[in-house]
């Protein structure tokens, strides 16, 4: 089978559609957010934790939009909210009968900058990339043990109050229902293709080859020759959509 040069352009743009579908919901967030830290400080008034409490029906909204988060909110950055030198307000979705309002409930985490379990999230890549470089991020997957003890994406946006980075808006999206979503679209690719991210970790792929989880030895590029195809995933995730060479196209398991 011949590779024709465009056999990726629309995986690859059904695959963005996924993820902005993802960043949609948390740019709502961030901007509730922000919006809040400035009706407080034109009030004359300080941020507080309590006020920062009014988003939760937001963030629960938000989270209605994304079946596949398991949690959502925002995470603030140093001295933001007041008296605070780290804060958040993350909500998790709860079974039936797990309690929790409308079915989320808050994570708690270990926030104290002298404790030995501090969850620091300052040193995060999901919280620092979009600090530093002002852009959405994609961490991940990984098995989030501080949250959920589930593998997921943490997906995270910046959050600006007049050119002032205040933290993120973000989601923990549960690769148990993303993968099938992207493993469909992977298989209107006519030869071997898979998902990495930037780390050379397969996120997805439609043939037996690639396993879910795993490293690469390489980031996919056509001049290795395994390759026919390689496009940018891009909406700041940093994946690559690969298709196999020729020679690859009719491997067991395909």
């Amino acid at each position: 089978m011949r590779l024709i040069p465009d056999v990726l352009a629309e995986p690859g743009a059904r695959i963005r559609a996924v993820l902005d579908g993802i960043f949609g919901p948390l740019a709502v967030v961030g901007t509730a957010f922000a919006t809040q830290r400035r009706t407080c400080r034109a009030a004359g008034g300080e941020l507080t934790s309590e006020r920062l409490s009014g988003l939760r029906e937001i963030i629960w909204r938000q989270l209605a939009e994304l079946p596949a988060a398991d949690g959502a909110g925002i995470v603030a950055a140093p001295c933001v909210v007041a008296g605070r030198d780290r804060h958040l307000e993350w909500w998790q979705r709860t079974g039936a009968g797990e309690g929790g309002s409308d079915g989320y409930a808050r994570i708690r985490l270990n926030l104290d900058p002298e404790s030995i379990d501090l969850y620091d999230y300052l040193e995060m890549d999901w919280f620092t990339v979009p600090r530093r470089e002002g852009r959405r991020h994609v961490y991940g997957p990984y098995i989030d043990f501080s949250g959920a003890d589930r593998y997921v994406l943490t997906t995270t946006v910046p959050v600006l109050d007049d050119g002032e980075f205040i933290g993120v808006a973000g989601a923990d999206i549960r690769m148990s229902h993303l993968e099938p979503e992207l493993l469909a679209i992977l298989r209107s690719v006519p030869v071997p293709a898979v998902l990495v991210t930037a780390e050379r970790r397969v996120v997805a792929a439609n043939t037996a080859r690639w396993i879910a989880g795993t490293r690469v030895p390489h980031l996919p590029d056509v001049a290795d020759g395994e390759f026919a195809a390689v496009t940018e995933v891009g909406t700041d995730s940093g994946w690559r959509l690969a298709a196999a060479a020729a020679a690859a196209a009719g491997e067991p398991g395909f």
